[in-house]
Formats: C-alpha cells, structure tokens, sequence
C-alpha cells in the first residue's frame, strides 16, 4: 500500500500569475488538492480510515455521503481489498459516479436527506461490526492530523507561514485539522507565526457564522448542520461534528468566518478558467469569492500573501499519445525535449534516436494546456521482460514558465497507466527535483548506472 500513499497528498502549491491582480493581493497561492487520486482531498483521509480498519481488523467499511468522502473510502478500500458501503438518501444520482461502481461497493439508499442517511450509516456499523468512516469524535484525532499534513506542505513549500489561508466550512474538519497542523509546527519553532484561517461560508444561517458574527466565543449546541445551496440549487448538508473547535480555530489565528453569495461562486469557476487556465469546483470557488470579499472589505492587506484551498482545483491539462500527424518532423519532438530536461537532456543524437524507437515500439506523450504542449514523455519499450522492465522513460520534463501545476506527475501517472506499472528510467543524482517526484509516484531506487566510456 506504500505506492498508494506515495500518490495521496503533496499535491501542488501553485502560484497564481494573473488571479492576484483582479483580487487586489500581491501574492495569491492555490493548493491544488484536486490532484490526488480521486480528483480531491478526501482521498488523504480515506486512506488512513481505511489502514486503520485493516489494522482492527474490519472487513467492510460503512459512511455516509452525499460525494467525495464516499467516492475516495471506495476507490481505497478497494485496494486494501475492503468491502464498503455508501449511505446516501433515496434518490440521490451521487451513486452514478464511476467510483461507486467497483465491485466491492454497495449504496445504501436510506431517508430523505442526510442526517437521516448518517444515522443509519452509524446503526449499520454497530449492528454488522463494519469500521464507522463517518466524521466523529471516533475518529476526529486521525482527521486533524491528516489535515495537518497541508499546513506542513504549504509551510515546506513558502518556507514560513502564509498571512491568511482560505477554505470552506463543508464539515469543518478541514479547519480544525489545518489550524492544528499550523499550531504545531509554531510550538516546534518552524514558524514564527500561524496564518489567519477565513473560512468561507455558502450559507449566513448556520450557528458558527452566527456565533462569530455576534462575537460569541461559544457555541450553543454540540454538534451543527451546515446547509446551503450548491450550483445545482439542490440544499447540501454537512453534519459539523465539533463546531465549537472550529470556532476557537478562527478565533486563536485572529481570522474570520465570511459570507460569499451563490452568484458570487458561480462567477469564480468561469473567471479563474480564463485567468489562469485552472478547474475549479464549488467549494474551491466559495473559497476564491471569499478571498476576494476580504480583499475588498479590507480585511486582509494587499500587499500580504494568502493561500485558498482548492478541494477539487486541477489544471486544464490534457494528455496524449502522439501521432504522426501531430507533428511536422521528428526534430519538433527533440525540440521539446531539449527544451524541457535543460542541462538533465542528452545530446541531438541520442534525443532523435530514442524519439524513433518510442514511435516504433513505444509510445510518445504530450502534456497541453490551451492547445500548447507543456511537457513531454518519452517510452522505449525493451527487447526483454524478465530481466528489467520491459518499458523505459527515457525522457520526461516539463515548462517549468507553466508554473507548478503538477504536469510531470500527470504525465507519470499516464506512462504508469500505459506500461501497467512496470517501467525504469534514469535520473541525474544530483536532480533532486525529479527524484522528488519520482519517488512519491511509487519508484524505488535500485541501482547505480555505471557506463564504460571508452
């Protein structure tokens, strides 16, 4: 399962190259968790509930979802060779996803909206002794600190602290677990201060953005529903199992809770699609509206720096196989090479040649964004099978101008797909960048290449 958990998390912290202007801040950073696996963040919680189910030895995993936490405890599950089981309410189109579709999954449609699909969900796991997955007190100390490992990414990456950090409210295990992240790496002397986390709210009726807005520093009730409206105008609930956490959370970082429009979310996704060329859901939206209401509202200053998390947010990147037809001449494709691996690249020659063989008997791939390639793959396949992988990246790399927007990974994960995992390549031990990259995509190191010169 190590190769799994190589693919979950770390995702990119990508700076925005226009976005931050129409914002007004001079420094706008969007972590891209859209990018895990299953296309969001979910993906790193499920994977240490599913461990630890394995590790208790339950067999069958039960949660109830309206989306991302049941798709991502499906798609793990199945891996760790788990059965599980996806409450949802009666009729709900969320069991068409592809996910849902896997051999050891079963939905469970039960009630009428959430709550009622959560409670029965917790039945099932008492009366059958199937692992509870849901969000809870059972399980909320292995949530803050999955949660915390992107306070540590965002920190290795900046090299300190942002000023303010953006998320939205969902169930608010995000918050509790980034501000805890934030809050241990400050007690360890990593950072000199923790960010102000501002948590974005789709919805101005729910008891946390009440509390805070009426300067209350206590929460009436235990545990809150937080409902609002998605894109699709159907209400979206999320069962906020310790909102007075969540509360102190913004409280200590000296944040605040900020109330964004469904109008002012709709007009986020088609605007950071035409500045930055970037895919992003819902509640990545609400996050940016909320990011740019505080810029407006004065609640951050312009010349600060800020980080939003993106749960769904991916760039406009396609992937391909390449043709004949997709180029004029062979020495097109060398260009790009030469381009993208720099001073890792190889002379004219030995470039040209392994282009040949690739279209021959491997395969070429081209990374584009807006019709423009960004990065390149080059596959040889291998006279043998047994003695080494019978597939070998000769070339990869990527526009580094692009920015980081995780093309060397996408291009990985497609040559993995291609070659069903069992492929080899060769990398500069001085570059660290790409050893980086490699090793969490799953590759090993095996052995020194020692070539006789003369």
């Amino acid at each position: 399962m190590e190769l799994l958990k190589q693919r979950i998390g770390r995702t990119v912290l990508y700076k925005t190259a226009n976005f931050n202007q129409d914002i007004g801040i001079a420094e706008l950073y969007l972590k891209m968790e859209g990018l895990n696996p299953t296309g969001h963040m979910h993906d790193r919680i499920a994977y240490y509930l599913v461990k630890e189910a394995v590790q208790l030895g339950f067999k069958t995993v039960v949660v109830a979802s309206l989306g991302q936490l049941g798709e991502s405890l499906a798609f793990v599950s199945e891996r760790f060779g788990l059965s599980c089981r996806v409450v949802m309410p009666q009729g709900s189109m969320d069991k068409k996803r592809r996910w849902y579709q896997q051999k050891n999954v079963e939905i469970i449609e039960h009630g009428s909206n959430y709550s009622e699909a959560y409670r029965k969900s917790r039945e099932l796991a008492d009366s059958n002794n199937w692992y509870d997955a849901n969000h809870g007190y059972d399980n909320c100390c292995i949530t803050d600190n999955v949660f915390a490992e992107i306070a540590e990414e965002i920190v290795a990456k900046l090299g300190a602290s942002p000023k303010s950090l953006f998320c939205f409210l969902s169930n608010g295990a995000l918050i509790t677990g980034l501000h805890f992240g934030f809050r241990s790496l400050w007690r360890r002397g990593l950072v000199q201060r923790i960010p102000r986390l501002f948590v974005a709210c789709a919805s101005d009726d729910n008891p946390l953005y009440l509390a805070w807005k009426n300067r209350e520093t206590r929460v009436k009730v235990t545990r809150a529903l937080n409902r609002y409206r998605g894109l699709s105008k159907n209400t979206v609930e999320y069962n906020i199992v310790d909102p007075q956490n969540v509360l102190n959370a913004v409280y200590d970082s000296g944040g605040a809770f900020v109330s964004v429009t469904t109008e002012e979310i709709n007009e986020m996704i088609p605007r950071v699609k035409s500045s930055e060329n970037l895919k992003i859901a819902f509640r990545g939206a609400a996050s940016l509206a909320a990011c740019k209401n505080a810029c407006r509202h004065g609640m951050i200053e312009s010349s600060d720096n800020a980080v939003v998390i993106l749960e769904e947010g991916r760039n406009e990147l396609n992937i391909r196989q390449l043709t004949e037809d997709d180029y004029e001449n062979i020495e097109q494709l060398a260009d790009y090479v030469d381009r993208y691996l720099g001073q890792y690249g190889d002379d004219r020659q030995s470039v040209l040649e392994a282009i040949r063989v690739a279209l021959a008997e491997g395969f070429v791939l081209g990374a584009y964004i807006s019709g423009e390639m960004k990065g390149i793959a080059v596959v040889i396949k291998m006279p043998v099978g047994l003695v080494m992988p019978q597939y070998h990246l000769v070339y990869i790399g990527s526009d580094i101008t692009a920015g980081s927007r995780g093309i060397g990974t996408r291009l990985m994960e497609m040559v993995r797909k291609l070659t069903d995992g069992r492929f080899s390549l060769h990398v500069d031990v001085e570059n660290k960048k790409a050893i980086k990259l490699y090793e969490k995509m799953g590759l090993k190191k095996a052995y020194y290449r020692m070539i006789a010169m003369s």
